[in-house]
């Protein structure tokens, strides 16, 4: 069909991706079969007539309602005998086309229930790796709102100061929390002495580096299973609390909160989320170590 030129949006693109969606839709041809032999896409993802001249109806002697199970006779093709060359073109390309027991249509070689949604998506979607620090930032641990902004940071997107001068907003670029550099994400959340000291509080011993941070490595050692997801919690905490001293003092102007609280603060955050984690909870029955992680 055409698309109709007062269609909504959903529906046009829907339409709009016909030619996608039949990369991945098989039929199969059944002995006695109701598909529509000129119109569906029934021969390796197209119609007859989209590999045939539209004569060619004429010629078979048929008309463009026609049925594939017309052309069946005992579980094998029968068409027209002329020697007409378009006919013998429609006799070869129907011939290659299997017959089965009975009609089935299926999604990327998934039928029924198998498909969804989800499927449909992935089959006409190229899906890119996940980036290397998303084990880091998603896990049993995190804090929702902390793992949002630790994850925001890692894709470049919170406003520091330098995209704010991107965007053409009147602004400092000295840092707000040490005003001896340039504010931006590598700095802030990396190599400012203002994170650099509440990290240093933690017993893990993490990488400073924010090129290291952006490709995954958060700790040096690379520690695995619980202990890295504490890890990767307590930075989490960390960018949070960084994050929200310095909009504090830039859209606040409230007094500055000293490293040593905001440090003691993300010890307290850790350590309250820890209190009530069954998961946590096990692990310190096999390791009394971790609790010494959260002091």
């Amino acid at each position: 069909m055409e698309i109709p030129q007062k269609v909504s949006w959903c529906p046009r693109k829907i339409l709009q991706a016909r030619h996608l969606a039949l990369r991945f839709i098989n039929y199969e041809v059944g002995s006695g079969s109701l598909f529509s032999f000129w119109h569906d896409p029934w021969v390796d993802g197209a119609s007859l007539l989209s590999k045939c001249h539209p004569t060619i109806i004429s010629l078979a002697d048929s008309s463009t309602n026609a049925l594939a199970g017309q052309y069946i006779l005992n579980g094998s093709w029968n068409l027209p005998p002329s020697n007409h060359l378009d006919l013998r073109n429609l006799r070869r390309i129907v011939s290659a086309v299997p017959i089965r027991g009975r009609d089935n249509i299926s999604w990327n070689s998934l039928t029924g229930n198998m498909v969804r949604v989800s499927s449909i998506w992935n089959s006409m979607h190229m899906l890119p790796s996940p980036p290397m620090w998303t084990s880091a930032v998603w896990h049993p641990l995190a804090i929702p709102k902390c793992a949002f902004t630790l994850w925001l940071a890692l894709k470049g997107r919170l406003l520091t100061k330098d995209r704010m001068q991107r965007f053409n907003m009147q602004t400092d670029l000295k840092c707000e929390l040490c005003h001896n550099a340039v504010e931006n994400h590598s700095h802030i959340f990396g190599s400012c002495p203002f994170i650099d000291f509440i990290l240093s509080g933690h017993s893990f011993q993490f990488t400073g580096c924010w090129e290291s941070y952006v490709r995954g490595n958060f700790l040096l050692g690379r520690p695995q299973g619980i202990r890295k997801q504490l890890g990767a919690l307590f930075i989490a905490i960390s960018i949070y609390l960084v994050w929200q001293e310095r909009n504090a003092r830039i859209h606040n102007r409230a007094h500055p909160t000293p490293e040593s609280i905001i440090r003691f603060n993300a010890k307290r955050m850790l350590r309250e989320k820890l209190h009530s984690c069954h998961q946590f909870q096990k692990a310190v029955l096999k390791d009394n170590n971790l609790v010494m992680d959260l002091y």
